[in-house]
């Protein structure tokens, strides 16, 4: 007859298990809402393919291809021996075009700041749009 109560704390932390946090929830249901699609899609529209470029970063380090999980024996504790090492990690961001493919990439050493990032859009992003404006005329 009644509804059984499960404590805020215990959905959290299910979510929190799972991977999923309010920010992924609310890129979720703002992708899934029409009308703030057809709202992308009516703005995105007014621009030539050829125009878009799309942005990525990625890092890396010596602990990148580690697992975090294991499986061992009841009773025994799961172990691996993997290098410890943080000193070096390296982060790339890279600009594709569609018809062109990667047109900028930057690779710094440790992770990229909104100083270098910014160096990254003024120096190579827009450094290549000057020049593919200039090869268009």
């Amino acid at each position: 007859m009644g509804y059984d109560r499960t404590s805020l704390s215990t959905i959290h932390r299910s979510f929190e298990h799972a991977g999923v946090n309010l920010k992924h929830i609310k890129k979720i249901a703002a992708e899934c809402d029409p009308l703030c699609h057809a709202d992308f899609v009516c703005r995105v529209s007014q621009y030539l393919p050829a125009s878009l470029l799309c942005l990525d970063e990625v890092s890396k380090d010596d602990r990148t291809y580690s697992r975090h999980w294991g499986r061992a024996a009841r009773g025994a504790r799961a172990e691996q021996h993997q290098p410890f090492v943080r000193k070096r990690r390296f982060s790339m961001v890279a600009g594709l075009a569609l018809d062109e493919g990667i047109v900028a990439a930057k690779v710094v050493e440790g992770s990229f700041n909104r100083e270098s990032f910014m160096n990254f859009l003024r120096n190579d992003v827009v450094s290549f749009s000057d020049y593919e404006r200039a090869a268009c005329h």
